[in-house]
Formats: structure tokens, sequence, C-alpha cells
């Protein structure tokens, strides 16, 4: 799931090259929608599990994406939250710990004749 993520991004990015039109992950993903998959979520404030932490979010708390990094072996969400007793914060959460709106983003190739008609 994390990996479609990344080649949506990636194929965003490719897709847009040349074209006079810029797009980041932050902006691109910024009305995404997201909520923590784990039974908790440490809110960190760098993309590391060894920064601080700025609060825990706790299953089916809702939030928005902000960026996407990877660090330490892990890929990683910037976050605000919009609900639970992190609300209102933002900062960056493991992606193994949350379902994102990129992940509900199918892939099309040109040889698929079903994406196409």
């Amino acid at each position: 799931m994390k990996l479609r993520k990344t080649i949506t991004a990636l194929s965003l990015t490719a897709a847009l090259a040349g074209t006079g039109i810029v797009a980041t992950a932050g902006t691109a993903q910024a009305a995404g929608g997201c909520y923590v998959t784990a039974s908790s979520a440490t809110l960190r404030s760098k993309a590391t599990t060894s920064s601080t932490a700025l609060g825990v979010a706790y299953r089916g708390n809702k939030c928005v994406e902000r960026d996407y990094g990877y660090s330490g072996g892990y890929g990683w969400t910037k976050v605000t939250m919009t609900t639970g007793n992190a609300k209102g914060r933002t900062g960056w959460i493991r992606d193994d710990l949350t379902h994102t709106a990129a992940e509900d983003i199918g892939t099309c190739i040109p040889e698929d004749y079903a994406c196409h008609h």
C-alpha cells in the first residue's frame, strides 16, 4: 500500500515534468484525508523514531496529509491531526500506522485495456 503512494507521487512528478506545472506531495495531498490504523501512533517533530514526540494519536483519529518522507527504513507522512487528543497538531507519523487517501488511488498501466475504457 505505501509503495503505491510513492509510485503515484513519482508518476505524477514524471507526468508533469516539462509542462511548467510544479506539484509537491504536500500540496497535492493537502486536501487528502487520512486516519490512524494502529492502536496508537506517536506524532513526531521530524521523520525519525528518535525525534521529539508531539503527541499520541489513536486508532480512528483523522488527519490531513501534508508531506511524505523516508527515513530510518520507514516511510513517513507529515499530518495535521483533525480529531482526537492531538487535534490541531502537525507532525510526522510512520506510514505503517496510518491509512492515507493516496492508498485509495488506483494505478493504471497502458497495457491494461480496462483502465482506459
